[in-house]
């Protein structure tokens, strides 16, 4: 990555068309001098919130509808804002024309529970001197009022007693919930009903002739969104007394050449500069990594994790064991063949298109069934685990059902331990040049060491007699060779004075290992006890079928949702603190996000 400045005379050519020119590039990664401000930025970010708010109305709005109505033409001819303008205020009318519709119902549904009083009859009483007022009360509040003779009980609704006062006195009022009378008689209130249904029907067909307009919104939002795209680099930029405004970026190496063409052609002017260590924190990170590798993004973009520019791209370790924790953790073939088909009917409905997203699913739900296979769990049930051909595929100290326990954590701690000599391993490579090299070797030999001691502590397995040596070897290189750029007996004592910390940290991250035997155990655990539960001594009647069928979907569809959490959490959370740890990676970096404009 290249650092530039850019150059462009404020004479000729307006700044902006320059700018969508640099845009449609596509190349220039631009940091801003200061944040970008301006009430051009304002005003466009309030048209997008509208825009996206009319889409998301338009979206409730079905397509068939919408094909109905585009037959008739009548929004052919209005553009964005209008269009824009037009399905806001239907929306808002929309939303006044319901309210007003349920509070009609609520007053129409008064009559239903006290009869049919006209309004009037109340004023007439009141102009004679007599005053009724209604209340709701329970029974333990009407008790209360049992020695009343102006309180009279007119009936029950919901569970509560319709009660009336009777009084000569106009302020007089009972301790209890009161109900107003509506304002309007009940055919007054069924006409304006009728009115306000009638309208709301005609909004709605509004917007479903609207929803043809969809595509018009869709392309005017990403029109604001480039022309804000713009204003933000325009108002990032600086200007030398008004004549030249410059900007300052990153661009990959690869792509200078078609840059300063560019720049040669526009009459803009250029300063390419290596990076250097004060800027590492601005230069954004560009990997290029195989399509096996890249599989792996939706994980890294959803978690946010980006290398810094200076860190080892990770993509491909972190696919490989993702994929592999992702198998022990959810661990039952008959949950990787649901995925499986899931995945593929949703592949169905996108019509095939080659995307990421799907690669991934596949290739998580294949490592998901393989190691369900090997472990012999097929929807947590044993007597389908025990099926003779199933049974030869099945490793037996693997085995959910009968298999060594004690293997099984071993063999988790055996990958943690390989999980982070892959780490060491690739920062060895990286400083292959440098003595570094020799300190990470260091540290590989005590993590072996580590993961001996592990086995002992834990597994009471007897750790082998050069174990010893593991951790005498590896701590003389880390003393020696870890800080290599420092003063040399400076360096010993920095190294020597961290080592016992870093030693305690390494043991906790290869007993975190022991996590996927205990999740996946937990998976097991818990679908054969759903499977108990529905069919328990075996089923009698059809309808203990049908229960146990409710159940099975419900407690396997639980289960699977589990699993895919603990997949989210722990098989994460192993490969971005555990091992990127080990290999120093700290996702501290931006990710290469160019200007671009697409018209």
């Amino acid at each position: 990555m290249k650092k530039l400045l850019l150059f462009m005379a404020n004479t000729g050519t307006p700044v902006d068309v320059q700018l969508a020119d640099l845009g449609r590039l596509g190349l220039l990664h631009i940091v801003p001098f200061q944040p970008p401000r301006d009430q051009s930025i304002e005003l466009i970010s309030s048209q997008l919130q509208e825009v996206a708010k009319a889409l998301e109305v338009l979206e409730r709005v079905s397509e068939e509808q919408a094909v109905a109505v585009t037959s008739v033409g009548t929004q052919a001819e209005h553009d964005a804002e209008q269009c824009l303008k037009q399905v806001l205020e239907a929306d808002d009318k929309r939303t006044k024309l319901l309210q007003a519709k349920s509070n009609l119902e609520a007053e129409l549904q008064w009559y239903e529970q006290w009869g049919n009083v006209a309004p009037s009859s109340f004023q007439e009483l009141n102009a004679h001197g007599v005053y009724l007022r209604l209340y709701e009360a329970s029974e333990k509040e009407l008790k209360k009022l049992s020695d009343r003779d102006d309180v009279h009980v007119l009936g029950e609704a919901n569970g509560l007693q319709q009660v009336a006062l009777i009084t000569e006195q106009a302020e007089e009022t009972l301790p209890l919930n009161e109900v107003k009378a509506p304002e309007k008689d009940r055919s007054e209130l069924e006409n304006t009903l009728a009115d306000t249904v009638a309208e709301l029907e005609n909004t709605e067909r509004e917007l479903t002739g609207l929803a043809a307009e969809k595509a018009r919104l869709q392309n005017a939002q990403q029109s604001w969104l480039e022309r804000l795209d713009l204003l933000h680099v325009a108002y990032g930029g600086e200007s030398l007394e008004g004549q030249v405004n410059y900007w300052k970026g990153y661009i990959p190496e690869k792509q200078i050449d078609a840059l300063t063409e560019a720049a040669d052609q526009n009459g803009w002017g250029y300063v390419i500069e290596d990076t250097t260590d004060e800027d590492v924190d601005e230069v954004p990170t560009l990997i290029y990594t195989s399509r096996w590798g890249d599989r792996i993004r939706p994980v890294m973009n959803f978690m946010g994790l980006v290398p810094g520019y200076n860190e080892l791209d990770v993509s491909h370790v972190f696919m490989l064991f993702f994929t592999f924790f992702t198998g022990i953790l959810v661990g039952d073939a008959g949950y990787g063949l649901v995925f499986f088909l899931l995945t593929l009917f949703a592949h169905k409905k996108a019509g095939f298109k080659r995307k990421v997203e799907f690669q991934l699913m596949y290739t998580l739900s294949v490592s998901i069934l393989f190691w369900g296979v090997l472990t012999g769990t097929y929807f947590g049930s044993e007597t389908v685990a025990n099926i003779p051909f199933l049974a030869k595929l099945r490793v037996d100290k693997l085995a959910s059902f009968g298999g060594d326990n004690v293997f099984v954590q071993r063999f988790m701690f055996f990958v943690g331990a390989i999980h982070l000599t892959v780490g060491h391993l690739q920062q060895a490579i990286r400083y292959i040049n440098s003595l570094k090299a020799l300190a990470q070797l260091g540290w590989i030999s005590i993590t072996w060491g580590l993961y001996f001691i592990v086995n002992q502590m834990v597994l009471q397995i007897p750790a082998p007699d050069y174990m010893l040596w593991l951790f005498v070897g590896g701590a003389l290189l880390v003393a020696l060779f870890s800080s290599s750029g420092k003063s040399f007996f400076k360096g010993i004592l920095s190294s020597v004075g961290n080592l016992p910390l870093s030693i305690i940290n390494g043991f906790s991250d290869i007993i975190s290992y022991v996590r996927l035997y205990a999740v996946g155990l937990s998976t097991v655990l818990m679908a054969s006890s759903f499977n108990d539960m529905a069919i328990g001594d075996g089923l009698t009647t059809v309808l203990a079928g049908l229960g146990a069928v409710i159940i099975l979907i419900l407690g396997h569809g639980l289960n699977m949702a589990l699993a895919a959490m603990a997949v989210l959490v722990h098989g994460v959370r192993l490969n971005m603190l555990e091992y990127a740890g080990h290999a120093d990676v700290e996702f501290s970096g931006s990710e290469y996000n160019p200007f671009k404009i697409n018209k």
